[in-house]
This record gives C-alpha cells, sequence and structure tokens, in this order.
C-alpha cells in the first residue's frame, strides 16, 4: 500500500492548524483593533468637545468684556490663551464681516469650526459685540491613532506568531509525529499481518487519547484475528457440511437446478434431470429452459402457478413453494413440491435461482386411490346409513301403529268394561230410586243416573263444538236474563258425545252458585297447542268471599272425574276478585 504522505492532496495537520490558528488570530485582533482605535477615536473627539465647551465657559464673558472696555492686550492675551489648547490652529473675532481681532495661522489645515456669541450685559440691557471663531485641525489625533495602530498590529503580529509556532511545535510532538506512526502502521496492515501490534512507544504515565485509539485498534486487531481464524474453521466446516449434504442429496434423490436468468441456462443434478425425463446434458444445453419447464406445468392451478413464477423472475416475489403438476419430456403425468428461491440479486433483478424438486408422484397416485377408495367407502357406508334409518323408521311406524291400535284395544275393553259397570251401576241406582224413602238423596241420585245413561249408550259422533256450544246456550232458560259475551272460533270439529258435553256445562254452569248472583257471562273457547280450553267469568252483582258461594262437591267431583279421566284434562275454579269467579277446564285433542 502506498505511503498516504506520498499523496498530493495530503495537507499536514500543523499546517492546517498553523493557517486556522492565523485566520482566527488576524480576525479576533482585527476586531480588536477596530474596536480599540474607534473607542481611541471617539475618546479624542470627546476631549475636543469638552475643549470648546471649556474655551466657550471660560473665555465668553472675559474676552467680552475686554471687547467692551477696547483693550487689545488683553484680548491678544486671551486669544494666544485659546490658541494653546489642543487642535485650536487659528481664532479670531468677527463683527459685521470685518476681523476685529486674530492669532493663529490663517492659512492652516483645517477640520472643523466653531463660533459663539459675545454679549455684554451693562444696565440690565445686553450688546451683541462680535463673534468668536475658533479654526479646529486634528492632524495631532490623526497621528496619535497611527502611532497606535503600528504599535498594536506589530504586537499583535509577534504575539501570534510566536504562540502559532509553539502550538505548531506543541502539535507535532504529541499529535502529528504519533498519527504518522499510526498511518504507516496502517499503510502496512493487512489481513495476513494480524500479529503485529501497533506500538507508539510513549512512556505509561504519559499515555492519552491517542494511545487509547491505539489501544482501541490493537483489539480491534485480536478481534480479527479471532474473526479470521473462526471463518477459516467455519469454511473447513461448510466444506465438510457441503460434502455431506451432497451425499444426502444423491441418496434423497432431491432433484437440484440453478438457474441463471443472464444466461437463460441450466445447471443441474442427475436427479433433476431424471425426475423431468432428460439428461443433464440436454437441460444445459437447452434454449430457453425456463420456458420449456413453465409451459410442462398443468393441473387446475397450473395458470396461476406460471403467473406466479413469472413475478419471481421479475423479482417481484422472492420465494414460491407448492406442488405442481407436470408432464415430463415422455408426457407422462408427474407430480412434484417445487421450490424457486431467488438467491442473487443484481440491481434489484434476479441474478440465480435455485430451483429444488422432490418427485411426489407414487405419493399422489397412492393418495388418489386411497381417495378413490374412500369415496366408494362413504358412498356405501351413506347408501347402507339410508337403507338401515328407513327401515328403522318403516319400523318405528309400525310399532307406533302397533302401539296405537294396542292403545286403541284397551280403551275400548275399558270402555266396554266400563260400560259394563255403568249399566249394573244403572240398573241398581233405578232400582234404588224407586224405592227410596228420603226426598232429600233423589236429586243426587237423579244426577248420576243421567250421567250413567249417557256413558251406557255412549255414542261418539263428529260434532262442531262452537256450534255445539252456541244451541247449548240458546236452549239455557237460566241464561236467558244474564248478558253472555261469546268468544268461539269459527269452527272446531271434534268426536265426542254431544250429550255428555251438554251434562259438562249443565253441572259446570248453570248448577254452580255464583250464577244467581252474575249479571255478566263471559265464555271463551280456544285451543292451546294440543289443548281445547273453556274459560268461564261470572261477573257478580256483590263482592263475596272465598267460601261463600261453593258449587255441590258430589257434582264438582263427578265433572272433575270426567275431564281428567275421559278428556285427560283439568278442572279449575278460583275466585280472582270479589265480583270475578273464574273456571276454567281443559280438554286433550288427542282424546277427541
Amino acid at each position: 500500500m502506498n505511503n498516504p504522505a506520498s499523496n498530493k492532496n495530503y495537507v499536514s495537520i500543523g499546517r492546517k492548524l498553523l493557517s486556522y490558528l492565523l485566520a482566527f488570530s488576524f480576525v479576533t485582533t482585527l476586531a480588536a483593533f477596530l474596536y480599540i482605535l474607534m473607542s481611541d477615536y471617539q475618546r479624542g473627539m470627546s476631549s475636543y468637545d469638552k475643549n470648546l465647551h471649556q474655551i466657550q465657559t471660560s473665555y465668553q464673558q472675559s474676552i467680552s468684556y475686554s471687547l467692551w472696555n477696547f483693550d487689545s492686550r488683553q484680548i491678544e492675551s486671551q486669544l494666544n490663551g485659546i490658541l494653546n489648547f489642543p487642535g485650536v490652529v487659528y481664532v479670531y473675532i468677527e463683527n459685521r464681516g470685518n476681523v476685529l481681532h486674530s492669532a493663529g495661522d490663517v492659512y492652516g489645515q483645517s477640520d472643523q469650526r466653531y463660533s459663539f456669541a459675545l454679549d455684554y450685559q451693562s444696565a440690565g440691557q445686553s450688546y451683541h459685540l462680535g463673534n468668536l471663531h475658533l479654526n479646529l485641525d486634528y492632524t495631532g489625533l490623526y497621528n496619535e491613532l497611527k502611532h497606535k495602530t503600528v504599535n498594536i498590529l506589530l504586537t499583535q503580529f509577534i504575539k501570534t506568531f510566536s504562540v502559532s509556532i509553539f502550538v505548531l511545535f506543541i502539535v507535532h510532538q504529541v499529535i502529528t509525529r504519533r498519527l504518522g506512526r499510526m498511518a504507516e502502521w496502517a499503510s502496512q496492515f493487512s489481513l495476513n499481518k494480524l500479529d503485529h501490534p501497533l506500538v507508539l512507544n510513549d512512556p505509561p504515565h504519559k499515555r492519552d487519547e491517542l494511545n487509547m485509539v491505539a489501544d482501541a485498534i490493537n483489539r480491534m486487531r485480536d478481534t480479527l484475528q479471532q474473526d479470521v481464524d473462526e471463518r477459516e474453521r467455519a469454511r473447513m466446516q461448510l466444506e465438510n457440511t457441503k460434502e455431506q449434504l451432497s451425499m444426502a442429496i444423491n441418496n434423497a434423490a432431491i432433484g437440484f437446478c440453478r438457474y441463471l436468468p443472464d444466461n437463460d441456462s441450466f445447471e443441474c443434478n442427475n436427479h433433476f434431470a431424471n425426475q423431468l425425463a432428460s439428461t443433464e446434458l440436454e437441460l444445459e444445453s437447452m434454449k430457453h429452459p425456463m420456458d420449456r419447464l413453465m409451459d410442462m406445468i398443468s393441473g387446475p392451478h397450473g395458470v396461476e402457478q406460471r403467473e406466479r413464477i413469472n413475478k419471481l423472475l421479475q423479482g417481484r416475489i422472492a420465494r414460491i413453494h407448492d406442488e405442481f403438476c407436470l408432464y415430463n419430456f415422455r408426457q407422462e403425468e408427474c407430480y412434484f413440491d417445487i421450490t424457486l428461491q431467488i438467491t442473487r440479486y443484481d440491481e434489484n433483478r434476479p441474478q440465480q435461482i435455485l430451483i429444488c424438486v422432490v418427485d411426489r408422484t407414487k405419493e399422489q397416485i397412492a393418495r388418489r386411490h386411497a381417495q378413490e377408495l374412500t369415496i366408494s367407502l362413504e358412498n356405501k357406508v351413506t347408501q347402507r346409513t339410508e337403507e338401515l334409518y328407513n327401515e328403522q323408521l318403516r319400523t318405528k311406524a309400525t310399532v307406533q301403529k302397533l302401539e296405537s291400535e294396542l292403545e286403541q284395544m284397551n280403551a275400548s275393553e275399558r270402555q266396554q268394561q266400563q260400560k259394563k259397570i255403568n249399566h249394573l251401576l244403572l240398573n241398581q241406582l233405578e232400582h234404588l230410586a224407586k224405592h227410596i224413602h228420603q226426598p232429600e238423596m233423589l236429586p243426587g241420585i237423579q244426577v248420576f243416573l243421567q250421567y250413567l245413561r249417557i256413558t251406557t249408550q255412549d255414542t261418539r259422533t263428529s260434532i262442531n263444538l262452537t256450534h255445539c256450544i252456541e244451541g247449548w246456550l240458546n236452549q239455557a232458560q237460566e241464561l236467558q236474563s244474564i248478558e253472555v259475551n261469546r268468544l268461539l272460533p269459527f269452527s272446531l270439529i271434534i268426536e265426542e258425545n254431544p250429550d255428555l258435553i251438554h251434562f259438562l256445562f249443565d253441572y259446570l254452569l248453570l248448577k254452580d252458585p255464583a250464577l244467581r248472583y252474575c249479571r255478566k257471562l263471559d265464555l271463551q273457547l280456544r285451543l292451546v297447542d294440543d289443548m281445547v280450553l273453556t274459560s268461564i267469568d261470572f261477573h257478580l252483582s256483590a263482592p263475596f268471599e272465598a267460601g261463600q258461594i261453593t258449587p255441590d262437591s258430589e257434582f264438582y267431583a263427578l265433572c272433575d272425574h270426567i275431564i281428567s279421566l275421559r278428556f285427560d284434562g283439568a278442572l279449575q275454579r278460583q275466585l280472582k276478585t270479589p265480583t270475578q269467579l273464574h273456571l276454567e277446564f281443559s280438554l286433550d285433542m288427542a282424546r277427541l
């Protein structure tokens, strides 16, 4: 390497420091000199002004007095006294354009003229005697300033030059000399000479920042030495790893190819060529190999995959990894896991692309066969499941039909048995009614006789429950004087004995003691889910308490028995308010 001192553009730090120091000293000296010079000039001008003021205050009255007394000798003495003031070169007294008295050099240089009036006070009256004129010359002030300027400049130049030379010497001894040694060491520095440290040969007690820099450079040298050693070891390890990786790739049958866009060529291994049903020589000598490879791509995602490869060739994406379906050079359909990775760029353009290929054809074929078998098995399972489900539905329908028939048979059998029992009870009660000698028991027996006659001749027919209730309301004489609010549906068809419906309404409504105090009656019939709800509200003319209007317990129990057993329903009677009694019973549509 060349020595930096031999460089044409090399400028010594000492010279730079000297030039900067001289320039700075010159500027500061010039500024200080101008300030001092201006201060002295202002001080001199101020001294002249003070002298003029002193002349006016000291000589104005005395000269006026001498003029008033025509004392020429005294006037001349006074004018000469004025000439003794610094800068005054000529003084004269003038009155109406005539020079009365003068002193000094009338032809001397004059830089400023000054005058003031001469007046005299006598007997309280002021008399103007003339004007005193003075010519001032600043030559003395200017000479003094010039002399001071020369002294200041000469003194400052000698001081600055001496200090600069001393500083230059100190810089050379302390900095430049040692930097030169560091530059010489750096010019000979290389990675092959890391065992030569930088030594400045300074005493231990005089170490400074440059010694710290030298220590840092030596530490950097030691670090570089360690890095070089580690890099060499890493290089050796990388070489071993490459050999092992190459052996692993060859054993794993992984296809590798390097595509160079600038040369538009392939550099591949034998596995890559075999996977495409070609040879290394054919692929490496093929024209536009990447275009040929893209043309071989097929499958449902072929267009999208070719578009992504074009983006990678343009440098818009850096890596592609996907499963590709290709037709090799023997037009055989193959499946590969392909990875395309840009490994080197040149001005944001791909300069080298690595292609890794793993053959998945056998796995894909096996997967396809497995999918076909799975689909076939699923179809068979689905078909068999549907057959079993349909068979289960048919079996369930058959069971339900049998259960229904069994329930109907049981119900019919119970009804027949109940009819026999009711017929026996009817015969006994009719015989008892003919021979009973207690008239108070006869109404109760008549009620049960009426119920038994209905049930022993139980004939169910299709009836409209709405019309059945309306017909009963129209025939009930007890309700003719009561306002009845009917809330009935348009039609409700059921299978039941109408005499039994009339029996329930007779003994639940007409036989209820609350009817005697009822002024208005609300009768509502509605269908809720599978239940027919009948609500009856008695609006009483007077308030009652619970227990004051209770129905006959035997009649009420008989009606509750009929509703619960025959209709699988429920009967409720409740005094909602002191003037409103609510009666409600439900009938199951499944029993109708």
